[in-house]
């Protein structure tokens, strides 16, 4: 099968290209493409063991400075720094879990959570009227 396009320089002109040598075209590029992509990938993963390693070297620093003036500095967390996940994002102190039976809100402790349904939702209590008693 011939395949008719149009050359990119002259839009007049028509090139034939057999349906032969479009995948091999394709798929070169499609090596190179994943080929630089590979090179860059490993190349930002040692930037990424540079700067970790820089970071290192300047909390030590930092501690060796704070020492000095009698402060000290403790890991928070896993003992690397804060609490993270792995792609570097603070982890939420706790999960909202307790769900408010009467409304959609939630709360992560038992006490908020009694505390909200009592101030928001409690019954209305009926009013009272005047006890029409005797007076002594």
């Amino acid at each position: 099968m011939v395949v008719r396009t149009r050359s990119q320089r002259y839009s007049k002109d028509w090139i034939l290209i057999s349906q032969e040598e479009i995948p091999p075209l394709m798929a070169d590029t499609l090596v190179k493409s994943l080929g630089s992509l590979v090179q860059e990938r490993k190349a930002l993963q040692r930037k990424e063991q540079q700067l970790a390693q820089r970071q290192q070297q300047l909390i030590k620093d930092l501690d060796q400075l704070l020492r000095g003036i009698g402060y000290q500095l403790k890991p928070l967390g896993n003992g690397k720094g804060l609490a993270t996940s792995s792609n570097g994002a603070i982890k939420p102190q706790a999960r909202k879990h307790l769900k408010c039976p009467k409304c959609d809100r939630r709360f992560a402790h038992r006490l908020p959570l009694a505390r909200h349904v009592s101030a928001s939702h409690r019954p209305e209590k009926h009013k009272r009227g005047r006890r029409t008693g005797k007076k002594n």
